[in-house]
């Protein structure tokens, strides 16, 4: 899952938070954000303050446990959100309730000052701190401390597009990162037990056997593709070569990893399909995280 170097994913979560927290000090509060139906840009903040304490929070924690972000959020009333809800509705709650606090004001109201720039540097701090194999809680994988390094970098650079698209700007994100991140989430979403962190909609993506090629373009350091079976158990993950695709998506890894978090459209300039187009159509329509 993981070949990018632990503390470069430190370091690219620290670069891609500098644009992230500029953008949003660059925009009104109240400016929507295009790719987060219903969010503005002081929601962006909340929520993206809300993952790196909750990050941070377990990791400095040691759990073992899945602890939800609410308990690490502690201006937020316990019945201000809803934990038995699905993920993406907990998620959306519990960014709402967060805005509304005095914290989520001050959030709202000052962007790359404190406390939204020190949740980010808690979360670089805590992965520092130890070995990337420190035990703690994950949703896949070996419960350590490095695939919250991934999904930090992944927060970090998704969110900071969000941001500057409120800016018309459309960045290059770390193309050997991007790849990583790439991975990475094909091995999330292929894994069963991340299964409650998706949408409800994910239960419906097609299970009839189709496989699904992904290539990152120009890769130079990581496995370059990716292919993806969806069969009645959910998507797994096949060896490259080992079945014939019903569809192949190719583009460069900081293209392909918007891409797959439904920043960017397959019409994108930039993005190659062959084959079955409807098959990646179904597939981006079903797997939101």
């Amino acid at each position: 899952m993981y070949w990018i170097d632990h503390t470069r994913l430190c370091d690219d979560i620290r670069r891609q938070c500098a644009h992230l927290f500029t953008a949003l000090g660059r925009v009104d509060p109240e400016t929507p954000v295009p790719h987060c139906p219903g969010w503005d840009a002081a929601h962006l903040a909340a929520h993206v303050h809300a993952a790196f304490t909750w990050a941070a929070g377990l990791l400095n924690s040691g759990t073992a446990e899945f602890r939800p972000p609410h308990e690490f959020l502690r201006d937020i009333p316990d019945d201000a959100v809803d934990s038995e809800a699905p993920w993406p509705v907990y998620v959306d709650g519990l960014t709402r309730a967060h805005r509304k606090t005095p914290l989520g004001e001050r959030i709202a109201g000052e962007h790359t000052g404190d406390p939204l720039a020190e949740s980010a540097d808690a979360l670089v701090d805590a992965l520092l701190a130890g070995s990337p194999d420190r035990p703690v809680w994950t949703c896949v994988g070996e419960p350590r401390s490095r695939f919250w390094a991934a999904w930090g970098a992944l927060e970090a650079g998704i969110h900071r597009l969000d941001a500057e698209a409120m800016l018309g700007v459309t960045p290059e994100l770390d193309r050997d990162v991007a790849e990583q991140l790439v991975g990475f989430t094909l091995e999330v979403v292929a894994h069963p037990s991340s299964t409650p962190f998706f949408d409800p909609r994910f239960a419906r993506l097609r299970k009839s056997g189709e496989r699904i090629l992904v290539r990152a373009v120009g890769s130079t350091g990581g496995p370059g593709e990716w292919l993806i079976h969806l069969v009645p158990s959910g998507p797994v993950l096949l060896e490259p070569g080992s079945g014939r695709p019903d569809v192949t998506v190719e583009a460069p890894g900081e293209l392909l990893l918007p891409l797959l978090k439904r920043r960017v459209p397959l019409s994108a300039p930039g993005v190659r399909t062959t084959g079955d187009g409807d098959v990646m159509a179904d597939w981006l329509e079903h797997v939101v995280s």
